[in-house]
């Protein structure tokens, strides 16, 4: 199965707007907007998210060809599926190591 590290990044956070207010005013990053409850911050070429969770947490993507069987084949080398919402939606996956990634399909990426 190959991976693609994507564009996108996730800093999942209890103080999500306090968060995104110092990434904008210190950092200087623009808020594009919302995609779901996260601030989508303009850092180009990279996506950055800010997102509302109960814990810090920063959250890789993985682009694969295949979610169901990159699912698999990393719950098989000891990866650990914590949030599963499907094609499309959040399907968060933490490493033996302690990094999570959001897993996207997107068989274009691999052409």
């Amino acid at each position: 199965m190959p991976f693609k590290l994507s564009r996108c990044i996730n800093l999942r956070h209890p103080a999500q707007e306090q968060v995104a207010e110092f990434y904008r005013k210190v950092l200087g990053f623009e808020v594009d907007g919302k995609v779901g409850q996260a601030f989508e911050m303009n850092t180009d070429p990279i996506r950055f998210f800010v997102d509302k969770a109960e814990s810090r947490e920063l959250v890789l993507e993985l682009l694969v060809p295949d979610l169901d069987k990159a699912r698999d084949e990393l719950v098989a080398a000891g990866c650990q599926v914590i949030c599963w919402e499907g094609k499309g939606q959040d399907c968060y996956v933490r490493d033996p190591f302690g990094t999570t990634y959001n897993l996207w399909e997107e068989p274009d990426a691999f052409k």
